[in-house]
């Protein structure tokens, strides 16, 4: 190629890279650029707001994030799997969306959630399911969540994700597991209404996580109600 034609190559280089900006401006600033897709398969898609701030994300167990607090990610020590993770206005995550299983040999287990958290604490409602090898429960679970922020547990969770060796990483936990002990405690579950194997429930606990009252309908059909002691005695039975 002469002078000419590479001069006219780049004047035409030029050109094409000149339309495309603002199209990639248009489309990174959010503005009116749509498209449309019969199919997509993605690994991680992440809903924003335009501060940049996470209010959803959709991912695979290999793309999943970590905790969030005020819009910082913390690795998570323990937590594998996919599923959806929401985030509130201040870019803390808020509850999700996960479901998995596994089969090793002849065991199998298999789960199912969704969570919606307390105001910079851990889940208190969710509807949950369980199953391993056979054993089933599912129903709707509520807790109680004390008042303190559990980012400094977010923290600790972040270095222990980073433990270079099991003994440090169970070392983290064993912190983790004071510090939330400091303060009181995680809190307990005080509602559970569904089902355990056979038997259609509500179980009403007290702020301890022992049980009080007990609405049954057994395998047999058999209603009952149960109040019980803090030691879980049967103090009362009523039945049909």
């Amino acid at each position: 190629m002469g002078p000419k034609g590479k001069r006219l190559a780049l004047i035409g280089a030029a050109f094409l890279a000149g339309a495309m900006i603002p199209a990639a401006w248009v489309m990174a600033d959010g503005g009116p650029a749509k498209a449309n897709f019969d199919e997509i398969s993605v690994k991680r898609s992440n809903i924003v707001e335009p501060d940049g701030k996470y209010r959803l994300v959709l991912a695979n167990s290999q793309r999943f994030p970590g905790l969030f607090m005020e819009g910082k990610e913390y690795k998570h020590h323990a937590r594998a799997g996919g599923g959806m993770l929401f985030f509130n206005d201040e870019g803390d995550e808020v509850g999700g969306l996960s479901y998995g299983s596994s089969t090793v040999g002849d065991k199998r287990a298999a789960s199912g959630s969704l969570m919606f958290d307390q105001y910079k604490q851990d889940q208190t409602v969710g509807i949950q399911y369980n199953e391993s090898n056979g054993r089933r429960n599912a129903g709707l679970r509520v807790w109680d969540r004390p008042d303190w922020s559990i980012k400094p547990l977010m923290e600790m969770s972040d270095a222990a994700a980073r433990a270079t060796t099991d003994a440090e990483k169970q070392k983290i936990r064993g912190e983790m597991q004071a510090f939330a002990a400091s303060k009181g405690g995680m809190g307990q579950e005080r509602l559970f209404a569904g089902k355990t194997q056979e038997d259609a429930i509500v179980r009403l606990a007290d702020k301890n996580g022992k049980p009080r009252l007990l609405l049954k309908v057994g395998a047999d059909g058999a209603p009952s109600i149960e109040f019980l002691d803090e030691s879980g005695k049967v103090v009362k039975r009523i039945t049909q």
